[in-house]
Order: structure tokens, then C-alpha cells, then sequence
């Protein structure tokens, strides 16, 4: 009797088991390299069936691998409207990028980092343009570039760095193009006009 009763309980469980990962399947989202729709076979992301929070929805997107990809919070269940911070991830679980959305829109600051870790750029966003100061940096934590952004163009003064950090170049911008003479270094921080 016990054995019988032992082998109704495992039956159900394994049962119940197999009929929530098939309905856990059937609400998951598949999507390919370029991120659109696809069948699983030829997916290289996936998201489970966003969940209700609060006004919005989490998303949490996953590579192949099981390894996240993205954490959001869209207004809308189906379309990319996102509010509040984004983060995306690289497979090995380091964070790739943060940004900021409000109701869709890119706002505040936005940080890159390179895959092995070190911040690569950083810099702000005003009404989805980049606007305000940026910097770039080398995977050694260099400064590689700085200057400024006025409504997505670079405008004025800008600087360029070599790997070692020392400057390379330094020159303005005008409406997102160099303008006037720009004055550029050697690697040992010499300048070329010596």
C-alpha cells in the first residue's frame, strides 16, 4: 500500500512538473542574434513572460547559456518602454551598460564598461540626446578621450589620450565636426610640431 501510495505521489509531482515547464515553454519569448522573434532553434536570447510591478513590467532577458542579459522595467508587457535604470550584461556576468529611461525616453547618465570589467564611457543623456560631458576610457583605465556634447553634436574642447596616458591630440568641435588646427602628440607625450 505504501509503495502504491509512494508511486501516486511521485507520478503527480512529476506530472505537475511537467505540465508548469511546458506552461513556462509556451510564455517564454525567443529571440535571434539581431533580437527579433524566433522559434527556439534558432534563438540566441530569451525572456521569460514579463511579470507585473507596480505601473510597469520586469523584463529579464537571458542568453542561451542561462546567464542574464538585460534587467528593465517596461510600462508596456510587449514594447520596449522602459522607466528607471537598464542593465545589460555581458555572458560572463560582468555589466556591459546602464541607462537610464524615463517613460521611454533616455535621460541622465548612461555608463559602458569593457567586458572584462573597467569603465569604458560615460556620459549623459537630456531629452534622449547626449548632452553634458563625456569621457571614454582604455580597458587599463586610461582616459582614451573627454570633451563635451551639446544636443548629441561634440561641441568645443576635446582631448584624445594614448593607451600610456599621455595626450595625443587636443582640438574643438563645432556642430559635431573638428574645426581649426589640431595639435597632436607623440606617444611619449612629445609634441609633433617639436
Amino acid at each position: 500500500m505504501k509503495k502504491i501510495l509512494f508511486i501516486l505521489i511521485v507520478g503527480c509531482i512529476t506530472l505537475s512538473t511537467s505540465i508548469c515547464s511546458a506552461q513556462a515553454e509556451k510564455d517564454t519569448l525567443w529571440f535571434d542574434a539581431n533580437w527579433n522573434a524566433s522559434a527556439k532553434n534558432q534563438a540566441s536570447y530569451f525572456r521569460p513572460q514579463p511579470a507585473k510591478k507596480g505601473n510597469g513590467f520586469v523584463w529579464t532577458d537571458y542568453y542561451l547559456s542561462g546567464a542574464k542579459q538585460m534587467d528593465a522595467i517596461s510600462l508596456d508587457e510587449t514594447e520596449e518602454i522602459f522607466d528607471g535604470s537598464v542593465t545589460w550584461y555581458y555572458e560572463n556576468g560582468n555589466v556591459m551598460q546602464t541607462v537610464n529611461y524615463k517613460k521611454g525616453v533616455l535621460v541622465g547618465e548612461r555608463k559602458n564598461y569593457h567586458e572584462s570589467g573597467p569603465l569604458k564611457s560615460q556620459y549623459y543623456y537630456k531629452n534622449a540626446l547626449i548632452d553634458g560631458s563625456w569621457v571614454g576610457y582604455y580597458e587599463n583605465s586610461k582616459l582614451s578621450e573627454s570633451g563635451t556634447y551639446t544636443k548629441g553634436q561634440r561641441e568645443g574642447a576635446w582631448k584624445e589620450y594614448h593607451k600610456n596616458g599621455k595626450l595625443k591630440g587636443e582640438g574643438k568641435y563645432k556642430n559635431g565636426k573638428k574645426i581649426g588646427t589640431w595639435k597632436m602628440y607623440y606617444y611619449d607625450g612629445k609634441s609633433e610640431d617639436e
